[in-house]
This record gives structure tokens, C-alpha cells and sequence, in this order.
């Protein structure tokens, strides 16, 4: 069951990697940047979301599953 928590902490890594990527592409003065600028920076946090509810959403499920293998 080493390998579930070991994966739990990857999705964990996921999640922070996701939550990273919301915050520092997140435009802070739309008056500087281009219609590009604005458009990439929606997408990487678009791709920050999906990433950071995978990994949340993995690593709750791999607790859980380590919590019932070890109750077993």
C-alpha cells in the first residue's frame, strides 16, 4: 500500500503545480498586455484548474483507498 501514498503525494504535487500555475499567470494589468498575452495566460489558467481538481480529487481518492486497505 506504500504505492497508493506514494501516489497520493504525486496528485498532492499535481494540485500544488495546478494552484502555482492559477496564481502566477493570472494577469495582474490588462492594460499592458496584448489580446495574445491575455488569451495564453486564460489557457495556462484554464490548464492550472483541470490540473489542480485532478490532483485534489486523486489524492483524496488514494487516502481514502490506503485508509481502507489499512483498516482491512
Amino acid at each position: 500500500m506504500q504505492t497508493v501514498k506514494v501516489m497520493s503525494i504525486i496528485g498532492i504535487i499535481i494540485f500544488s503545480i495546478g494552484f502555482l500555475a492559477i496564481v502566477g499567470w493570472s494577469p495582474t494589468n490588462t492594460t499592458s498586455y496584448t489580446t495574445a498575452d491575455i488569451d495564453n495566460s486564460n489557457a495556462a489558467i484554464g490548464f492550472g484548474i483541470l490540473l489542480s481538481i485532478y490532483g485534489i480529487a486523486y489524492s483524496i481518492t488514494c487516502l481514502v483507498q490506503s485508509s481502507k486497505t489499512k483498516s482491512n
